[in-house]
């Protein structure tokens, strides 16, 4: 039987990729095999490995890529660990293709390596534009070295059919994210609220904020600075602020919300999928920079307010409102959300994970 590998290195991308994770984990035609790496294995943000198995997955390996980004040199420091340890992995597992989704700059190390090796490389969420960050040239520098392209739309597809000269091996699938929508039983208001000690009867709005990896740290501080002084100003809602990601500059930004207290902000480092999904059926607004906003939020007709650069060059559905970071601009939006809940499906339907499975599969099968 083919191995087939998937490797996550972030909780968001392990949400996106649980379901394909699934289907290939009970298909008794391949032999699936599962890596994790990254924050997932990092203290600061949460380890969240433990989800993963709770979920009740099988982790072949677990990379260690000793990630601590409290500044700008630790990272290429922590993406050569990578390199040279999922090397080790691979030889150990020998997969036959590896599974990496979007642009986190943890995956170069992993699609390197996989290169160097002739290890073919399915990508899910190629050909798609986020300019506000670093993520960008990482999606495109790995959209050249894969073997299976599984852009979310036509419009992203068409990207990669420019940038790579070919539609060989190219299949707009659709976003694997919504596909929890359908496969996960949303947890009630009154659930949410004994597990994250929430009044039920106030409105909730759930942020994430993650920094602008091109803005230097004065600016991200500055950003969730302004953020807070904003909600400060709708003290009859309660905020659930999930904490930022292990790009350069989320350890000060978490530390930020760490430093507060304020009886309408709870603090989580990791909600886990379900409860963040769940949420996402409850609350008024999502407040950020998160591409769960932009993405996810537009299938449920969730209003949404995409504050500054960080996904910009995204489709913005129907139902984002972006605005600046000053405090003002984050105000005016807030007011404006009884007017953008709209659905959207621009993204998928709900069924890119058995697109993605059938495809790997037929591929595997005849290499």
């Amino acid at each position: 039987m083919k191995n087939v590998c998937v490797i996550t290195a972030a909780r968001s991308e392990y949400g996106v990729l649980r379901w394909i994770i699934d289907i290939l984990s009970h298909d008794k035609e391949i032999q699936f095999q599962l890596i994790v790496t990254g924050s997932h294995l990092s203290k600061d943000f949460g380890l969240t490995y433990h989800f993963i198995e709770e979920d009740g997955y099988k982790i072949d390996d677990k990379v260690d890529m000793e990630l601590t980004p409290k500044d700008l040199y630790s990272i290429p420091r922590s993406m050569g660990l990578c390199a040279e340890k999922m090397g080790y992995a691979f030889h150990r597992l020998k997969p036959d293709i590896i599974i990496i989704l979007g642009d986190r700059y943890e995956l170069l190390p992993i699609a390197n390596t996989a290169l160097v090796l002739n290890i073919p490389i399915a990508h899910i969420s190629g050909g798609d534009i986020t300019k506000g960050a670093i993520d960008n040239e990482v999606r495109n520098a790995i959209s050249m070295m894969a073997t299976l392209h599984f852009p979310s739309t036509e419009d992203s597809a068409k990207r990669l059919h420019r940038m790579l000269g070919t539609t060989h091996n190219i299949y707009p699938v659709g976003e694997p994210g919504l596909d929890s929508f359908f496969r996960y039983k949303p947890m009630t208001r009154i659930e949410l609220a004994s597990q994250l000690q929430l009044d039920s009867d106030k409105k909730w709005i759930l942020v994430t904020l993650h920094s602008e990896t091109k803005k230097s740290m004065n600016y991200n501080m500055a950003m969730v600075q302004n953020l807070y002084k904003a909600i400060q100003t709708f003290p009859q809602k309660q905020y659930i602020i999930t904490k930022a990601n292990s790009d350069f500059g989320g350890i000060q930004i978490n530390s930020f919300w760490d430093s507060l207290q304020d009886k309408n902000i709870r603090v989580i480092t990791s909600l886990g999928q379900q409860r963040y999904l769940s949420l996402m059926h409850q609350v008024e607004c999502i407040l950020g920079n998160s591409s769960s906003g932009i993405i996810e939020a537009p299938f449920l007709g969730i209003p949404v307010i995409n504050i500054g650069e960080r996904q910009k060059g995204r489709h913005m559905c129907k139902n984002v409102i972006c605005c600046n970071i000053d405090v003002p601009s984050i105000i005016t939006s807030i007011n404006q959300i009884d007017n953008f809940k709209i659905i959207d499906q621009y993204w998928g339907d709900g069924n890119a994970s058995e697109r993605i499975a059938k495809y790997v599969k037929e591929f595997v099968n005849r290499n």
